[in-house]
């Protein structure tokens, strides 16, 4: 989504725990002839996300689009989860969009525009065995979403969010080595593929764009059609 925002005129401002996971982005980024910023914060602390939203400020001035992309899965039976793993997926999931964008809507209010995207999951309107806090934790961001909406439109400010499906990514590695497993959930999936992170790209910069300024609240999933199976 940073590049796929890049390539369509964006200055990135890049942020996760560490600084290495970032840079080589960066360094795609910079060659496109565009900005990055790399920023390492654990956006589940107030004060790491609330310093590092004022440096970004300084640096640019204003920030016209956030992503809340951060998400842990942390998958336990429910009767077997320990408190401290839905503790820390439910504010990796949910309350870190929250802090973020308590952090960052400030300067777009003070604009009246603004675009944020919270990134769900399908999981937020399904419901998988071991899945208790990733389940709640989406769901919740999903209502959150409509809550940032109603409260925030009034200022210019569009929050829309994405569900993916099943994605490739680090999250799942542990899911796409069971190939028997993924082999047969493929063959229930209309476009017969999982999703690359690619596939979100398009939709990112839609939705960072003026193309969708009559388009808030609202949830889009993008799974090749699995959850309609």
């Amino acid at each position: 989504m940073a590049l796929a925002l890049a390539q369509a005129g964006a200055d990135v401002i890049l942020w996760a725990r560490t600084r290495a996971t970032l840079q080589s982005v960066a360094q795609t980024i910079e060659r496109l002839g565009h900005r990055a910023f790399v920023q390492p914060v654990d956006v589940t602390q107030g004060p790491q996300v609330r310093r590092a939203a004022v440096q970004a400020l300084r640096r640019f001035g204003r920030l016209d689009i956030l992503v809340n992309n951060a998400g842990v899965w942390g998958g336990d039976p429910l009767l077997k989860l320990p408190a401290a793993v839905w503790s820390n997926v439910l504010d990796t999931n949910l309350t870190a969009p929250f802090l973020v964008t308590q952090a960052i809507a400030p300067a777009m209010v003070r604009r009246r525009y603004g675009k944020i995207i919270n990134v769900n999951s399908t999981s937020g309107i399904l419901a998988h065995p071991d899945g208790a806090a990733y389940c709640a934790s989406k769901a919740g961001l999903m209502h959150l979403t409509r809550v940032m909406a109603v409260e925030l439109g009034p200022y210019g400010i569009r929050v829309n969010s994405i569900a993916p499906g099943l994605f490739r990514t680090d999250m799942t590695a542990d899911v796409f080595a069971d190939r028997a497993w993924i082999a047969k959930r493929k063959r229930q999936v209309p476009l017969r593929r999982f999703g690359e992170p690619q596939d979100l790209g398009g939709l990112a910069v839609f939705l960072a764009s003026s193309a969708s300024d009559y388009l808030t609240g609202q949830t889009i999933v993008v799974d090749g059609g699995a959850s309609l199976t």
